[in-house]
């Protein structure tokens, strides 16, 4: 497949929709380098009518990050899947902006690197009365395995007590009432929560992370994760919950990923 149709395919599965930002190159030497390329397919797409952009509201103070592009109807034809397009053109509110740039980073990335599964991504699911931000719907290989769900909370929050008092409390309950009414097997669940603070810049990609005040609100920011584990989330399930700091979105097949108990590993067995 070339790369001019494997990008309107990533766009396609993530859920149609993205900016310039979210498709970067990982691996460009900088950032302005690694826009160029999409830039260009983007420019080419949209003469050819097979992404349409979708008008922000107010004026973006950066075009490449906070405008979304869609998939049309036409670019899910050329690329053979004209069946699965779903219409997505709908504005985004200038005050959202960067938490659905940041969902559709990591789903982004989940896709690039976990390629032996098969994911079907959802932003509006509902488990009893819990909205996810993604809920990644895994397939089993075989017919007598279980279907996974992996619910992913961005969380983007002044303090990490909030993260555990408003998200994770009511996850427990959550699991409470599934195995009250034995609607699911809960072993079919994990749950990812992706923390930054709010005074952390989610728009920067890696080629940006060397910038000497950016390295030092990532450090702050990956204690803060530590704290949420050690300090909130060390009594929770093991197999139940993951945690990562949002900088790492372009590594989440690595050993970025904590356990309640606290130890560093990966998520490939969960999501394979």
């Amino acid at each position: 497949m070339t790369t001019r149709k494997q990008l309107l395919n990533n766009l396609l599965d993530i859920g149609g929709v993205a900016t310039l930002n979210n498709l970067y190159s990982p691996t460009a030497q900088s950032y302005k380098g690694s826009l160029l390329f999409t830039r260009k397919l983007f420019k080419d797409y949209l003469v050819e009518g097979l992404i349409e952009r979708i008008e922000p509201i107010g004026k973006p103070m950066n075009k490449s990050r906070e405008v979304f592009y869609c998939l049309t109807k036409k670019g899910a034809k050329y690329i053979g899947r004209a069946d699965e397009y779903k219409y997505k053109k709908y504005q985004k509110s200038p005050n959202n902006v960067m938490h659905e740039s940041m969902k559709y980073d990591v789903a982004l990335s989940i896709l690039r690197h976990f390629t032996q599964s098969r994911f079907t991504f959802r932003y509006d699911s509902s488990f009893y009365g819990i909205q996810p931000d993604i809920l990644i719907r895994i397939e089993g290989k075989n017919r007598k395995d279980l279907t996974k769900f992996v619910l992913v909370e961005i969380e983007r929050k002044k303090t990490v007590d909030r993260v555990f008092n408003e998200k994770i409390k009511r996850y427990e309950a959550m699991f409470e009432q599934i195995q009250k009414n034995k609607s699911h097997n809960i072993h079919q669940f994990l749950i990812l929560f992706v923390y930054t603070d709010i005074w952390y810049d989610p728009f920067l990609r890696p080629q940006q992370y060397s910038e000497l005040l950016t390295k030092e609100r990532i450090e702050k920011v990956n204690i803060l994760v530590k704290n949420l584990v050690y300090n909130y989330c060390k009594y929770l399930p093991d197999d139940r919950y993951r945690f990562t700091a949002f900088h790492n979105f372009h590594r989440l097949h690595e050993n970025v990923w904590y356990t309640p108990s606290g130890r560093l590993i990966t998520i490939t067995n969960h999501l394979c």
